[in-house]
């Protein structure tokens, strides 16, 4: 019996099928089933260990070479990344900065400096597709691994129709888990990348000494397209690295 055939247990509400079976295939691949270099069994193998239609298995080896951790080579097969052990994300996917630290086996953290209540301002209304005034959460949070700061992000959500119950997990926790629970989960977003020099931004004995940062400005959106959330998370330059996939 495989390992998949032991521990995967496709479920409805935890996202597509090729999403669980990728799930399931990044979380071997970062407990190092597989040597750095080596090659992962073929589709037809990974098709009857899972057994999931053969589309399945390309989608979510597509979504893995996506994140950096395979390359897929044709006519050959897919073969494990060397990653080493740094922070990394694929730019393609949205997913919680936490969960990808977690994935990359550091301890994620998060530093909570302020959440408020307080009207929309011009820029975040046009943005969040408000009225002005209206009433908006504000976030700053610092994102850290192994107990060192790896970003900066400051948020603002569109709390319409969200229980106060919501806006005090969203407050203390995961936005996304939060939003989750609820059904209004992003599922894609418009994003900015700028080089920022600022001492403005951040906090503490964390902030960088030089003031360099890696903004990520992005505002995210509903499946039906309405605007949910938007902001801007800085990445301590150095800190964390970013997975372009480049396509033929």
């Amino acid at each position: 019996m495989s390992i998949a055939t032991q521990e995967f247990h496709p479920a409805e509400g935890r996202g597509s099928l090729s999403n669980q079976v990728r799930d399931h295939l990044r979380q071997r691949i970062l407990r190092q089933e597989w040597e750095s270099g080596s090659k992962i069994p073929s589709e037809f193998e990974l098709v009857n260990d899972y057994q999931v239609a053969r589309v399945t298995i390309r989608t979510a080896l597509r979504s893995l070479e996506a994140q950096g951790l395979i390359d897929i080579r044709h006519g050959s097969g897919a073969y494990i990344a060397n990653f080493g052990t740094s922070i990394r994300a694929g730019l393609q996917e949205l997913r919680s900065i936490s969960e990808t630290i977690k994935e990359m086996g550091h301890r994620p953290g998060m530093v909570h400096r302020k959440s408020e209540i307080r009207p929309v301002m011009a820029g975040d209304a046009e943005k969040l597709q408000i009225d002005l005034g209206e009433n908006i959460l504000y976030l700053e949070r610092a994102i850290t691994a192994d107990g060192k700061v790896v970003a900066f992000s400051y948020d603002t959500l569109n709390i319409t129709g969200l229980s106060q119950d919501v806006i005090k997990k969203i407050s203390s926790g995961s936005i996304f888990k939060a939003l989750a629970m609820v059904e209004k989960h992003p599922v894609r977003a418009m994003s900015e990348i700028h080089a920022i020099k600022s001492a403005k931004i951040g906090w503490g004995a964390s902030r960088p000494p030089q003031g360099l940062y890696l903004q990520l400005m992005q505002t995210h959106f509903l499946r039906d397209g309405t605007p949910i959330m938007t902001g801007s998370t800085y990445f301590v330059e150095g800190r964390f690295q970013f997975i372009i996939h480049r396509t033929i």
